[in-house]
């Protein structure tokens, strides 16, 4: 009898252990944590444009007041090889006023400048009767403000945060217009080296829609977060893809899987258009290990803030979301009862 007890006892105990493994491997885990269900990461896309100057210093400090998970950048190179934060390859003609108070009408290449001279310009404010500026009704403009360098950025973000807000960074590039900006691989050294040095890769998601940046930074460090970036207009899950966008990888290989495409790239997180994606994919990119963060697109979507998109993406079990206003963001995840990022007190301003 004592014998078939112990029997019974090492099955159970292999059942209970095979029960752990099989659980360990579907559950979603980033950075060893398994991901809380009370808690989806508020994004401040471009530091919130729907309220401030889209990625000044200003911006980033609203961003920061309010309380955030991750401040948003998009990063281009300058002729002497500083990494500015703008969106733009070039000059946004719907923001950018010269040093007297013009607005530029060309789209001058940021890689044609030096930093000095990409600092000169003013983006306090939206141009006036624009339709980009339409979609942003309630932004504050400034007197004046200048487009930061990363650098300048991420040591303003640990002034004020310490380690506890983290970095979204977009790498800007083209391939079909690969004479407006650097390379993947410049783009890889010099950001990698900069978040080396400033001690904030542990907290760094990288995106691209170019998914050949992701690679090249991936091979400087196998465990950076890189995050891959899709929509319906970059990248097309179709056969007619050329894969320009996607490294050269062909759907028709993959199931016409993103997710699956992502994870056999060596992916951290796959990041769609919120009116793209469906609840299988979100599930299935879960299945395969992938953090999920979906991103708005006023000037597709006509407006700042889709509320019914967003509710639809927190029921889907999104692992966050990419919002120009991340104080209405805030509000709807308080009233569903989610945990919220801690904001500052600050009083200084900045330029």
């Amino acid at each position: 009898m004592k014998k078939v007890l112990l029997i019974l006892a090492a099955v159970a105990c292999s059942i209970l252990t095979l029960s752990a493994v099989q659980t360990e491997n579907t559950v979603v885990k980033y950075n060893g944590k398994i991901t809380p269900k009370n808690k989806i990461e508020i994004y401040a896309h471009r530091a919130g444009r729907g309220l401030m100057p889209e990625q000044t210093l200003p911006a980033y400090r609203g961003a920061l007041r309010i309380g955030v998970d991750y401040v948003d950048m998009d990063v281009n190179l300058t002729k002497d090889d500083v990494l500015v934060i703008t969106h733009d390859l070039g000059l946004n003609p719907n923001l950018t006023r010269d040093s007297k108070g013009k607005w530029v009408t060309e789209p001058k290449a940021i890689n044609s400048m030096t930093v000095k001279e990409v600092q000169k310009y003013n983006v306090g404010k939206l141009k006036p009767g624009t339709e980009y500026a339409s979609y942003f009704p309630n932004q504050f403009p400034r007197k004046f403000a200048k487009i930061p360098t990363l650098k300048e950025v991420i040591e303003y973000v640990k002034k004020i945060a310490g380690d506890k807000v983290g970095f979204q960074i977009e790498i800007k590039n083209d391939p079909a217009k690969p004479d407006m900006s650097a390379t993947p691989e410049e783009y890889a050294e010099a950001l990698y080296k900069l978040l080396k040095e400033e001690k904030v890769l542990n907290r760094s998601e990288i995106q691209a829609f170019d998914w050949r940046c992701l690679i090249a930074l991936q091979k400087l460090d196998p465990d950076i977060k890189t995050a891959y970036l899709t929509d319906h207009t970059t990248e097309k899950l179709t056969d007619s893809e050329p894969g320009t966008w996607m490294a050269g990888l062909k759907p028709k290989d993959f199931g016409y899987s993103f997710p699956k495409m992502i994870k056999h790239l060596g992916g951290y997180c796959w990041e769609p258009y919120e009116m793209d994606v469906t609840k299988k994919d979100i599930v299935e990119a879960h299945k395969l290990g992938l953090k999920v963060v979906v991103w708005g697109w006023p000037e597709m979507e006509k407006t700042e803030n889709n509320y019914k998109q967003i509710e639809k993406m927190i029921d889907w079990g999104v692992d966050g979301i990419i919002v120009d206003r991340p104080d209405i963001l805030r509000g709807i995840l308080t009233a569903r009862g989610y945990d919220l990022p801690k904001g500052f007190s600050i009083t200084e301003d900045v330029l």
